[in-house]
């Protein structure tokens, strides 16, 4: 009688998660089908020369999936902000891991640090042009400076809210100082980086557009100075559209990587508590 009862309410939570994933299906159809519904409708009453439509976006998409401008410029953007993502995020977390551990360090370069977040980094972007030109280092050199500093105060102050008795308890059973990075400290810097890096990935695309509407020959941000000087709305918009969609690539990877980063954290927290 008890495998029945387990069998059978097994079955139910099986059933409720089935019926709360078809719900969130429909939702998330309902949130992308009405904004476009509206700004189709949109279109004919404002007028398409403004706000083009989704239509002629999609349309517009097909067409440079076939002359292959689609997968150049959406390639060139890519490129641009990954890799600025990548320098920016470990640069964020060497600095930030120092600058938390070494207090006194952190207190006396924080006006300079602080002096140079405030600092509009978009202002630097024909700076990186005359310095690096109008290749890919300028814009990636652009990106890593929007997002070290999301980074760097994340983990900062990561490392600054770990619990010093647990490191503490480490050193006293005699832990390296490589064990007791690896064992407490990466493990309690994963939310915070995870966070940075979600705020980063925005940041990037900003970055890397931003550059390529200063100087450069290919891309979206190319794309969308190009389309709009010549009053090509629906160019223009197809080059946010796709943005967007690669943001939501980004994030959606980040998911992933997150589940799975989580799980070995987990697994870190169970080899402490052992």
């Amino acid at each position: 009688m008890k495998a029945e009862s387990a069998a059978e309410f097994e079955r139910q939570r099986q059933l409720n998660a089935l019926k709360v994933a078809m719900r969130l299906r429909v939702d998330r159809a309902i949130a992308v089908a009405v904004p476009l519904v509206l700004w189709q409708l949109a279109s004919h009453w404002v007028g398409k020369k403004w706000i083009s439509s989704p239509v002629d976006v999609a349309q517009r998409i097909w067409f440079m999936l076939l002359d292959g401008s689609l997968e150049l410029h959406t390639w060139e953007t890519f490129k641009e902000a990954i890799i600025g993502l990548a320098i920016g995020v470990v640069l964020g977390v060497v600095f930030g891991i120092v600058l938390g551990l070494w207090r006194r360090l952190s207190d006396a370069v924080d006006p300079v640090v602080m002096g140079l977040y405030s600092l509009p980094r978009v202002s630097l972007a024909p700076l990186f042009i005359i310095w690096l030109g109008i290749g890919l280092f300028a814009k990636v050199a652009l990106v890593a400076s929007m997002v070290v500093f999301v980074v760097l105060f994340n983990v900062r102050e990561g490392v600054r809210s770990i619990d010093r008795e647990i490191i503490d308890a480490f050193r006293s059973m005699n832990a390296s100082r490589a064990a007791v990075i690896r064992h407490v400290i990466v493990p309690s810097l994963v939310p915070w980086l995870l966070t940075a890096i979600r705020i980063g990935i925005g940041m990037a695309l900003v970055g890397a557009v931003v550059g390529e509407m200063i100087g450069a020959s290919r891309g979206l941000g190319w794309y969308v100075n190009h389309t709009s000087g010549v009053y090509d709305m629906t160019g223009s918009i197809t080059a946010l559209v796709i943005l967007m969609i690669l943001a939501m690539i980004f994030n959606g990877v980040l998911a992933l990587i997150e589940r799975r980063v989580l799980r070995w954290r987990r697994g870190s927290d169970a080899w402490i508590t052992t």
